[in-house]
């Protein structure tokens, strides 16, 4: 039986266009002051799957569009993250009240979280990013299909632990039923640019703090090279002007990255193209290979400029000297860069963050080349639940933003967290080129005086 009206929507929320639904493993961050928007990636890739069953299909981002209306007896599909939960719930329960049959897509793993949708939105399941593969099933009322949670089945251990289809299988994402025009990525592009994954999961002990293990797993999976050379031509033909892959390890099969961007660069599509990855999954043959498929730059974690939290919290085990020889190359091979940074982890002091800032100024970046967050106890991490049990957790679920400190620890108090968020802003802003020398070294005397309060 064909599915009637379909409607995927991201909500219009009181965030506005600051948040960023895709971000934090799908859990969602809110990015002020950051110029960029993101089409709805996996609402595409769900419409791709569904669009054959379906007499109508609409992919809607409220915040470009504005509000729309279900039409009784439809079937709406609301994009959920942490931030903005309630606002969600509220809008999956608008979409009720008008006679649609509603349910949740959420990268977010939590019982307690899911309770929210269910007994605020309403909605008649939860659909988790394993789901895309199987979601007509899922309509169709099939309790076993991998990730889908539903009010009887919400503690069940399965949805805790990823169970993903086979990716190769996956249609393209409905990317025609996006007009892409008001999307924009200003390192590449300010206007149609577009979302893409290669791949998804990753393996690596950051998964402490970081969610993109917790919501799609830590065995990384990757779609076959020709997929990906298609959606290039798919983004060519769609007057696409640029594309942001959402990989948490873009890199991280060094032999499939080679051969992807030589297929990539053969095909001839010429569209630029921005990813993530990790330092070490990158060397001069793989940086030379993405810049010649037209990869403009890439974003990478390093998370702290001070040698002893890389040796000890960090979980990432980065030699900064190992930083500063890619930062070297990069700049040789004329790729941009965006280093990543976090601050306020358990065992982060006001002197590690006075280091953090050092060696950002030492790296010489400009200030579009760096973000600093403020460490986020996502739920569902192992850092979650070491900050409730130690009773660290002070903010409210709409200020997981990570850019609010939601937390303190027992080095770190939240006014601390608060002064280091002020110094973040301070610090873009002698990084700008209208800077002079002595505004830098202005900024590093009152943070060095801050920082040796420690002592």
């Amino acid at each position: 039986m064909r599915l009637g009206k379909v409607m995927l929507v991201s909500p219009k929320t009181s965030f506005g266009r600051d948040l960023q639904r895709t971000y934090a493993g799908g859990l969602g961050t809110v990015c002020k002051d950051e110029d960029f928007l993101l089409p709805p990636l996996d609402l595409m890739r769900l419409a791709g799957v569904l669009r054959e069953d379906a007499e109508d299909i609409t992919v809607t981002d409220e915040e470009v569009t504005g509000t729309v209306c279900a039409t009784p007896g439809s079937t709406v599909i609301c994009q959920v993250s942490l931030p903005s939960l309630h606002e969600d719930a509220a809008r999956i329960a608008a979409f009720r009240a008008q006679g649609a049959r509603c349910y949740a897509y959420a990268g977010i793993r939590s019982p307690a979280q899911w309770r929210v949708l269910f007994e605020q939105g309403g909605c008649e399941g939860i659909l988790l990013p394993e789901s895309i593969t199987f979601v007509r099933a899922a309509l169709d009322g099939d309790t076993t299909v991998p990730g889908f949670v539903t009010p009887q089945n919400l503690l069940e251990p399965r949805h805790h632990q990823p169970d993903f289809g086979d990716l190769a299988a996956e249609p393209l994402p409905a990317r025609d039923l996006v007009d892409h025009t008001p999307y924009m990525f200003p390192p590449i592009a300010l206007t149609g640019i577009t979302s893409i994954n290669g791949s998804f999961g990753c393996p690596y002990p950051c998964r402490f703090y970081c969610p993109y293990p917790l919501s799609e797993g830590r065995k990384v999976r990757t779609y076959p090279v020709e997929r990906i050379v298609a959606e290039f031509r798919q983004c060519a033909e769609l007057g696409i002007t640029a594309a942001v892959f959402r990989d948490p390890v873009f890199s991280f099969h060094r032999a499939r990255t080679l051969e992807l961007c030589r297929a990539v660069e053969a095909d001839g599509s010429g569209v630029p193209w921005w990813c993530e990855t990790r330092i070490d999954r990158l060397d001069e043959e793989v940086v030379a290979a993405l810049v010649a498929a037209g990869c403009v730059g890439v974003e990478v974690g390093v998370e702290s400029g001070d040698p002893q939290m890389q040796a000890t919290a960090v979980r990432k085990r980065l030699d900064l000297d190992a930083v500063r020889r890619f930062h070297t190359l990069a700049r040789r091979m004329d790729l941009k860069l965006v280093f990543l940074f976090l601050v306020g982890l358990p065992a982060e002091t006001r002197m590690s963050i006075r280091r953090t800032f050092d060696f950002i100024l030492e790296l010489g970046l400009a200030d579009n080349e760096f973000n600093l967050s403020i460490i986020t106890p996502y739920p569902g991490t192992e850092l979650h639940r070491i900050a409730v049990d130690n009773g660290w957790v002070d903010g409210e679920q709409n200020a997981f933003t990570s850019h609010h400190a939601v937390m303190h620890t027992d080095r770190l108090s939240v006014a601390d967290l608060e002064q280091a968020t002020s110094f973040v802003d301070e610090l873009h802003a002698v990084c700008r080129p209208a800077a002079t020398p002595r505004e830098r070294a202005e900024f590093q005397e009152r943070l060095h005086a801050w920082s040796e309060q420690d002592a």
